[in-house]
């Protein structure tokens, strides 16, 4: 086994174990039930939903919609009320993970960024995504995890919604909306327009995963977003040498399209650690040196 396969066994294990961590409240599936206990104060570094049967922990995006939605929000951040405050905390852990090494979460642990490759694996005709498309995600940042749930008020006075997870997220489909409903028949978790439009946008993910590397975490993930843009500056990096021979084998086998050799700095580089095993040369490398891009 060569350099790129140790890499990928060891790649997928991570994010197995991290899966298996992150579902540890197996009663869930038995009973219908979503975890409360106290280590859903901790956020699992990716994108796994909180309503899920079997999770633990809970997601970022999800929780930071769930404070900033919150009524008087910006007033009790202001104040330091403590229930806003603890958004910071939530921040810091995010900003942490991208200053130290991007978004190497996106490629070692997301659960929902695992099962999108291997449904790329599936026989089918492939479509590249237009790199404008790239911008989509920055926009369902600011609009529908801080704007919209900040802004928006059905009730005048009243707390907002979770904007992304109500109308977008397909992670929450898949893991908590659909198991939830047909465990419970129906009868507890009632579906509706917003189920179907939920269940339409999970569907067509699937299929675009099928036939694109990764299309959710490259157009439309918040999250992957949040660290794309503190990956800028992060300590862990890549670096490519001047033995690079241009021969494009890295961009063949990254899981999110980019040509490494071209931007060692990409905010959608997620650290996965491909592109060095498949270099013939052995030009690229991981970089622990602040400001190191390239050689060339």
């Amino acid at each position: 086994m060569g350099r790129f396969g140790r890499t990928e066994v060891l790649r997928r294990v991570t994010q197995l174990v991290s899966l298996a961590a992150g579902n540890l409240y197996i009663k869930g599936w038995a009973d219908a039930s979503i975890y409360t206990g106290g280590s859903k104060m901790f956020c699992i570094p990716g994108l796994h939903c909180y309503s899920c049967p079997s999770s633990v922990l809970a997601c970022p995006m999800g929780s930071i919609q769930s404070m900033v939605s919150s009524d008087g929000f910006l007033g009790g951040l202001a104040s330091g009320r403590p229930d806003a405050l603890a958004i910071l905390g939530i921040l810091g852990f995010l900003l942490a993970i991208g200053f130290i090494a991007g978004r190497v979460a996106c490629g070692w642990i997301c659960p929902f960024g695992m099962l999108q490759e291997l449904l790329y694996k599936i026989p089918s005709p492939k479509i590249e995504v237009p790199a404008s498309w790239r911008a989509g995600k920055y926009l369902v940042l600011v609009l529908f995890v801080f704007l919209l749930p900040m802004t928006l008020r059905a009730v005048p006075g009243a707390g907002g919604d979770p904007w992304f997870c109500k109308v977008i997220c397909p992670a929450g489909t898949l893991e908590a909306g659909w198991p939830l409903v047909m465990m419970s028949g129906g009868e507890v978790f009632q579906t509706g327009f917003l189920f179907t439009w939920k269940s339409a946008v999970l569907i067509l993910v699937i299929l675009w995963s099928i036939t694109s590397k990764r299309p959710f975490c490259r157009v439309l993930c918040p999250l992957g977003a949040f660290w794309g843009l503190s990956g800028k500056l992060s300590v862990f990096r890549m670096r490519v040498d001047d033995s690079c021979i241009d021969c494009s084998k890295c961009r063949t086998v990254c899981p999110v399209d980019i040509a490494i050799h071209l931007d060692p700095s990409s905010a959608e580089c997620i650290r996965c650690g491909r592109c060095i095993g498949e270099c013939p040369v052995d030009a690229i490398h991981h970089t622990a040196r602040a400001g190191v891009e390239t050689n060339r």
